[in-house]
């Protein structure tokens, strides 16, 4: 399991370095570059699939199997966790109570644990929770997982865009009021699933819609001249905030600067939590916190001003009511 982790992990880093070869406008280099037809398939977030596990989070958080220690974090949870009132809630007759350990980082495991009202309750799912930044955000779709309990929920940020996808931890909790059209603040976070310094500063670009505009001015301006005399267009990427859908819905292959770096821990697994803003401009930006595991960052040191290729899977839940400490 570790080394098929592992062998993801690569083939996510792979595609976030294809990623990189397209600008902010979906054009492709000449090297590689996918047809029309494919790159419109991607930016419409076609031909992904809900994946309904979480063992990638899981090694590329832990840096280990998940198979070999699920039991152990399970048994930590249940015993040193604690919970909060926002978490715990009732249906169709049950209790569902969601436990979290360590209560005093913003990364931590959690086991919703559930049962008949007054009996004993018992694990139903195992989750990273990963504490995230509030966006106001319009629900779109919803994807529930086999549990109940958990889904991947799909929300836009401006009328007419593509919806953005991410796993919903608290789905058990929050169903009633995911209704397609209903704007509410969700906490947003992401774990790394691959994370690097950005390589390039510019891309170059000789087809697509973009490029085929340019070509055409770059003729009119130059009378004599065939279409073999077009230069590349070149065009920077430096400074710019990007975000492309992933292999499976609610992962991104995104670009961005980090505005703040700080560390924090799952038991004495370092994570770095790293800060990043996505502007619009007609709304307030996006706010996101990303998680990288020092296996996703290797002997990269992130710093605030870096530019960052990322490949990340995104979680988020409608914001809890209570902020207070764990009980």
């Amino acid at each position: 399991m570790a080394k098929k982790a592992e062998n993801k992990i690569q083939a996510a880093e792979t595609e976030a370095e294809e990623w990189v070869r397209v600008d902010s406008e979906g054009n492709p280099l000449a090297d590689q570059a996918p047809t029309a037809e494919e790159l419109e398939a991607k930016l419409a977030a076609a031909n992904r699939g809900h994946t309904e596990t979480l063992g990638d989070a899981w090694a590329v958080l832990t840096g280990q199997n998940p198979a070999a220690i699920m039991g152990q974090i399970a048994t930590t949870v249940m015993h040193d966790g604690g919970t909060r009132p926002s978490w715990q809630w009732k249906r169709d007759g049950k209790d569902h109570i969601l436990l979290a350990w360590p209560q005093d980082q913003p990364v931590r495991a959690a086991v919703l644990v559930a049962g008949e009202e007054g009996e004993k309750l018992a694990p139903v799912t195992a989750t990273p929770l990963l504490e995230g930044l509030p966006n106001d955000l319009t629900v779109d779709n919803v994807h529930p997982w086999q549990t109940g309990v958990e889904a991947n929920v799909a929300v836009t940020m401006l009328e007419g865009k593509n919806p953005m996808w991410f796993y919903d931890p608290l789905y058990g909790r929050d169903k009633d009021d995911l209704t397609p059209g209903v704007m509410h603040t969700f906490l947003l976070a992401g774990l790394a699933l691959g994370l690097r310094k950005a390589l390039l500063d510019e891309i170059t670009i000789t087809q697509g819609v973009r490029y085929e505009a340019y070509a055409e001015a770059w003729l009119a301006e130059n009378p004599g001249k065939t279409r073999l005399d077009v230069p590349p267009l070149k065009v920077s990427v430096s400074n710019r905030h990007l975000i492309m859908p992933g292999r499976n819905f609610c992962e991104y292959q995104m670009r961005a600067t980090i505005e703040e770096v700080k560390d924090c821990q799952l038991e004495k697994m370092p994570v770095k939590l790293l800060y990043l803003s996505f502007p619009f401009e007609d709304r307030q930006p996006m706010r996101l916190a990303v998680y990288a595991s020092k296996m996703v960052l290797g002997d990269y040191e992130p710093e605030a001003g870096h530019e960052v290729d990322a490949y990340v899977w995104l979680q988020g839940r409608i914001i809890d009511i209570d902020q207070g400490p764990q009980q």
